[in-house]
């Protein structure tokens, strides 16, 4: 198992990313502290997986591992052995890859992720993780 040591004082706001990504129908803000990433998710109302991140992954299901921790919306999680389940406001949630999502209802998903928050929404990162 590996260790994770905080190094040093870090502090940065969402409001003000070292990155934005803004993929089909989403808008991922990024920042590194320490040498953790962590990303806000904001993804509309008609966003899914299968249809709006696919094309750039190029993986038939979501390689990525996600750990977050919803702020508003509801996102629907299929996975690739027919587990199933519905993250809303003030859920935590773990994602294992082999998955598809989507926005279910008008209101956006926002969420914050703690885990495989730097590679999302990049295009053709195949799942892998990276730093921002």
């Amino acid at each position: 198992m590996t260790a994770n040591f905080i190094r040093a004082l870090a502090v940065k706001s969402l409001d003000v990313p070292d990155r934005k990504r803004c993929p089909d129908k989403a808008e991922f803000d990024l920042v590194t502290v320490d040498d953790y990433s962590v990303a806000r998710l904001i993804l509309a109302p008609g966003w899914r997986w299968t249809e709006s991140a696919r094309p750039a992954e190029l993986t038939a299901l979501c390689e990525h591992h996600h750990l977050g921790y919803c702020i508003s919306g509801c996102l629907e999680v299929a996975t690739a052995d027919g587990g199933r389940s519905s993250i809303r406001a003030h859920d935590t949630y773990a994602l294992p890859p082999g998955h598809d999502e989507w926005v279910v209802g008008d209101e956006p998903f926002v969420a914050v992720e703690f885990l495989g928050a730097a590679s999302y929404g990049r295009p053709r990162s195949y799942g892998l993780h990276a730093l921002i």
